[in-house]
């Protein structure tokens, strides 16, 4: 009799604590969800947050290989010409910079590259002198960049055959020519994926943006 009440008694507090513990078990992994979902925001914010700092380690070490390529294509001419050669070509160069889109600036970068037609600045010469035409001539300048100075380079680390093929692209395109323009943005995403324009943002953002 008396095993018989008290296995009632356990019977009946098994019974009558089971949805407690249920609801413990169901409290634990609603906090623990909970928890796991802040986390998740955490990380992600950080993830946020780090992903700047990371792309401009990213620009600064691209900033610095390419300033590296330009020294070396500059030190090419040191090798083939006096430095008053270097100077005068500089000084013809530069009234393009401070005379843009203007004739004598136009004037002095044609008796530059006439002059000095083998020169890393004659290549940055050729390009500005394509930029400021127009039609026919503009896209004959931007193949002549592509031609004959692909490897001639800016200090900001602008390649000037690879920015030429970017410009005629667009021109390209903008008439209607897709697929000699898709092969020209091919030869960069293939050939150049770190060329930047000046302000040293990768082409290959601008070719993506241009797509959509």
């Amino acid at each position: 009799m008396r095993k018989t009440i008290l296995a009632g008694i356990l019977i009946s507090a098994l019974t009558t604590s089971a949805p407690l513990f249920a609801q413990t078990n169901a409290n634990d992994l609603a906090a623990l969800t909970q928890r796991v979902a802040q986390l998740e925001k955490q990380v992600q914010e950080m993830s946020q947050l780090l992903e700047p700092m990371k792309a401009q380690q990213a620009a600064d070490s691209r900033r610095k290989a390419l300033r590296v390529k330009f020294e070396k294509r500059m030190s090419q001419d040191q090798e083939k010409h006096s430095q008053e050669q270097l100077r005068d070509a500089e000084t013809l160069y530069q009234v393009a910079n401070q005379k843009w889109g203007s004739p004598e600036a136009a004037d002095s970068l044609q008796a530059m590259i006439k002059k000095y037609p083998d020169l890393n600045r004659t290549g940055c010469a050729v390009l500005y002198v394509a930029q400021m035409s127009q039609g026919d001539e503009r896209a004959k300048n931007l193949q002549a960049c592509i031609e004959k100075y692909n490897d001639c380079m800016y200090g900001d680390g602008v390649q000037v055959g690879v920015y030429a093929r970017f410009l005629l692209a667009q021109d390209l395109r903008s008439k209607g020519d897709t697929k000699k323009a898709d092969e020209l943005s091919n030869e960069i995403k293939t050939q150049y994926a770190d060329a930047v324009d000046h302000s040293g943002s990768l082409l290959l953002d601008h070719l993506k943006s241009d797509s959509k």
